[in-house]
């Protein structure tokens, strides 16, 4: 008899605290289930899109609504979607919760919309009723929670409507849930570990947090794990959190390794409040972490999305010209063109933008923003961040035969990776005289203010009047990299080369084209590293670059060092942290330079030779 009444509590207590009456997460295609209306009339209406590439929490498929497009321009929408029949007749909770994830642009975020919460599935009398909430939204993803307690004892409708509002972008709607919710409920949604770390050094756990419950949170406890050892810390809220808010918490306890290793981190919320969490199957995210003996200089890749018919793509030419400028040593910039002469297919179709212009940084972050500032932005963070291998190349070019052969040597090891090389030609300078190399402006005339001297050209720029640089126009190994072109088991020390063959077309200038080398993590798909060489590097019977030409002596040294070098040259001096420690600029190749302002101990010294590209060496200081 007790076990019979235990049993009832057990499923009374469990309906209380959390039960979840409708879910749509919209990863199967169609609607699944909803009925979408064009109440303006334009035959543009709701679908179903992925956007995952701008927030891994929309998965493959997401309801979106368009202000804009690239097809049609502004779009002034009127567009209404309405759910299946929710039951809520049955409801015993005393509370019903919807929540839903929403994003817009957040360049263009003021794409209004309305929630509304009906007993009617006719669009007219859903729109005449009055929503129960309403957003000019402020851009970017959020999460949003509505209380549908009024309506418990019903059967309802929700109906989102995407209105009064003209050229912004789109609105995404996903992972729609009606629910009881806990009064103790966290959610981990994000952890931030850099995947790499130096060893002897301390790397901090960040991790975001979301009230899913009713009850107002003080503190978390959070647990970090690496497989052996626990690491517990109960940590204070500076703000208490509400219902359906967020904040990131730091763990005390710093990851720090004294040798070479690979670890998975499983950070943990393991109390609320002091309490279990009603909820525990989403208080645990791992993360990957390996420590590196060094560190290697690292260049951001950036591929832009572009086209000759894009009136805003001029936008990114004068951006990817300032970064040549002002970062030539810390990115590559990647032109990768979509629907005109220089479109190349593979690059176009597997990049995937999600429109013009648009960026992937480092294929980590995807369809940013295109600018000078929002470029410089990223290289500034990233540039800094620990990899696990330096990348070189050796090659030969005998007339347009191209054979090179990337190498990287790592300084971690690992079990079972997926890394692959990646070769991509980039020209510039391209030139064409068909209309397709015309050149759509949308900066014309200053209306929308300085472009690079763009709003000093015409509105469609003339052929004879452009030339394009960064343009991508050979992949080798494929998008994704090529398969097997590196061990899944790798030692710190280990050197991986792989060699590729390719006949460039007669119609392009080899004196003008770069190979981008890019050491790929087929795993996550980011660009873990990436070095670029010059053809003028490449000579027809030379099979290497200048990457065992550029070099300093004497190494060790206690006071000065020489460079090796046909031509002055730009010395940058790291420590194995990554921080820039020294710097010489315009060094004559018969000068000393003194050193001995830095302690004793390894440094990592870029030499960067004009018509070259950069060479790493490591010093040792005695």
């Amino acid at each position: 008899m007790n076990k019979i009444l235990l049993t009832i509590c057990i499923l009374i207590f469990g309906i209380h605290y959390t039960q979840t009456y409708y879910s749509q997460d919209f990863n199967t295609p169609g609607l699944n289930g909803w009925t979408s209306t064009d109440l303006d009339g334009d035959d543009e209406e709701w679908e179903n899109t992925d956007a995952s590439g701008l927030n891994s929490a929309f998965g493959a498929g997401s309801l979106v609504s368009f202000s804009f497009t690239n097809a049609t321009g502004p779009l002034t929408p009127d567009n209404l979607i309405t759910s299946p029949l929710i039951n809520l007749s049955t409801v015993t909770a005393t509370s019903v919760t919807l929540l839903y994830d929403m994003m817009t642009h957040p360049n263009y975020p003021a794409d209004k919309y309305s929630v509304y919460i009906t007993t009617s599935n006719s669009p007219t009398d859903i729109i005449n009723s009055t929503p129960v909430y309403t957003e000019i939204p402020t851009g970017g993803f959020k999460n949003k929670i509505i209380n549908l307690t009024p309506y418990i004892g019903q059967q309802i409708y929700i109906s989102f409507r995407h209105y009064d509002c003209s050229d912004e972008f789109y609105l995404i709607i996903d992972n729609i849930q009606v629910k009881t919710i806990a009064d103790k409920d966290v959610a981990l949604t994000k952890v931030d570990l850099g995947r790499y770390g130096i060893t002897n050094n301390d790397y901090s756990i960040k991790a975001t947090v979301k009230n899913n419950g009713n009850e107002t949170l003080n503190n978390i406890t959070l647990n970090w794990n690496d497989g052996t050892n626990d690491h517990v810390s109960t940590i204070a809220l500076t703000t208490p959190l509400q219902s359906g808010q967020e904040a990131t918490i730091t763990h005390p306890i710093s990851v720090n390794y004294p040798s070479v290793v690979e670890k998975t981190i499983n950070t943990i919320v393991t109390l609320v409040n002091g309490a279990p969490d009603s909820t525990p199957l989403d208080n645990t995210l791992p993360k990957p972490f390996n420590t590196v003996s060094q560190n290697s200089p690292k260049k951001v890749v950036l591929e832009e999305g572009t086209g000759t018919w894009c009136g805003y793509c001029p936008r990114g030419a004068v951006a990817m010209h300032d970064m040549d400028t002002n970062y030539p040593n810390d990115f590559i910039g990647i032109a990768v063109h979509n629907n005109d002469p220089m479109q190349l297919d593979e690059y176009d179709s597997g990049a995937d933008f999600a429109g013009f212009p648009a960026l992937h940084v480092d294929r980590a972050l995807f369809n940013q923003e295109v600018g000078s500032s929002e470029m410089a932005n990223h290289v500034n963070t990233r540039k800094t961040l620990v990899t696990p291998a330096q990348i070189d190349a050796s090659a030969t070019l005998s007339g347009n035969a191209l054979t090179i052969t990337p190498s990287a040597t790592f300084r971690t090891g690992f079990s079972n990776a997926d890394f692959r090389f990646s070769v991509i030609l980039v020209e510039d300078d391209v030139h064409g005289t068909t209309s397709g190399y015309n050149q759509k402006n949308y900066y014309s005339g200053g209306a929308l203010g300085p472009m690079g001297g763009y709003e000093n050209l015409p509105t469609t720029v003339p052929a004879a009047q452009m030339t394009y640089d960064h343009v991508g126009r050979i992949i080798l190994g494929g998008y994704t990299g090529q398969a097997g072109s590196i061990p899944s088991i790798l030692s710190d020390g280990q050197a991986a080369s792989y060699t590729f063959n390719t006949t460039i077309p007669a119609t392009y200038d080899t004196s003008k084209i770069k190979a981008v080398v890019l050491l790929l993590d087929a795993t996550t798909g980011e660009i873990v590293n990436a070095r670029s060489f010059t053809m003028n590097t490449l000579g027809t019977t030379e099979a290497q670059t200048n990457a065992n030409y550029l070099t300093i002596y004497p190494n060790p040294t206690t006071d000065f060092i020489k460079v090796q070098a046909n031509h002055n040259v730009d010395l940058t001096f790291y420590d194995m942290s990554g921080k820039l420690v020294l710097q010489r600029l315009n060094v004559s190749p018969d000068k000393n330079v003194s050193v001995q302002g830095l302690t004793k101990g390894t440094y990592l010294v870029s030499i960067k030779e004009k018509g070259f590209e950069t060479k790493t060496k490591k010093l040792i200081i005695k």
